[in-house]
């Protein structure tokens, strides 16, 4: 779990209950049961209402990876594909010691298709599907937290209408219920605003980031396979490569710049 991700669940969660602390000598009237299983139960009924079983079992899945993914090494990418386009021209045995050496199923299969002799059209082509294809139903798992996000709060209003409801029944009865009754009803509508700030919208931030930052990992393999294919020397490749990362990182990659020598 990346350390930012850590800071901000600890940090979250003192504010909070500091807050709560604070607010009131009672921190009991904050817990309410019926509440929670109303903005709970409400938004993912609904979820499931909208979209299809498997998508959201899938994407249910990817809130501890979410929460858990570290940034993309893109550099030490770049630095493998240079180092595979010089050795790709010894021949094709170098390329598929490079494929059973690689753990990245998008840069195997790139080098496993320069093996085969696919055209670089043929190549640019399914690559550029598969990176689309990868964005698009990513994305669509970001928006189905979106989805969630949007519809906790409305499920928490839900929720604080019927408990007053049910304190309009009792007011005859006893006055001195209304107070203790309405703070109870009022705690769903925290509820769902907690929720979709504090856990669905954060993910679907955390997912969107992680497929932008994929997805610039697969353009980064593609325009390498490319360039192999065109038998681009290693100092070009590199160079090209490099303006996919931020300036930041430039120095340090830039150390293990190959020389012109070395690749021709």
């Amino acid at each position: 779990m990346n350390i930012a991700t850590i800071f901000g669940i600890i940090v979250g969660i003192f504010v909070l209950c500091a807050a709560t602390y604070a607010a009131t000598d009672s921190v009991a009237v904050f817990l309410n049961g019926p509440g929670l299983a109303i903005v709970l139960g409400g938004t993912i009924a609904a979820t499931f209402i909208c979209y299809p079983l498997r998508e959201v079992a899938r994407v249910m899945g990817l809130f501890v990876t979410a929460f858990t993914a570290e940034e993309l090494p893109i550099g030490n990418y770049i630095k493998d594909i240079v180092t595979i386009s010089k050795n790709a021209a010894r021949g094709e045995a170098e390329l598929e010691r490079a494929i059973k050496a690689t753990d990245n199923e998008f840069l195997r299969d790139g080098l496993q298709m320069l093996v085969d002799g696919y055209s670089k059209e043929e190549l640019e082509e399914i690559l550029n599907n598969r990176i689309q294809q990868y964005h698009d139903q990513e994305t669509n798992a970001a928006g189905i937290y979106r989805t969630m996000a949007s519809l906790s709060p409305a499920f928490g209003i839900i929720g604080t209408l019927i408990g007053l409801i049910a304190m309009m029944q009792t007011m005859g009865d006893d006055v001195a219920r209304i107070g203790p009754a309405m703070a109870t009803a009022l705690t769903t509508t925290l509820y769902g605003a907690l929720f979709a700030n504090m856990i669905y919208t954060p993910i679907a931030t955390k997912v969107e980031r992680r497929v932008e930052e994929r997805t610039i990992l697969m353009c980064v393999i593609r325009d390498g396979i490319l360039f192999i294919k065109d038998k681009t020397p290693a100092p070009i490749i590199f160079d090209k490569l490099k303006g996919y990362l931020p300036p930041r990182s430039w120095s340090s990659i830039s150390r293990t710049r190959p020389s012109k020598k070395r690749a021709g």
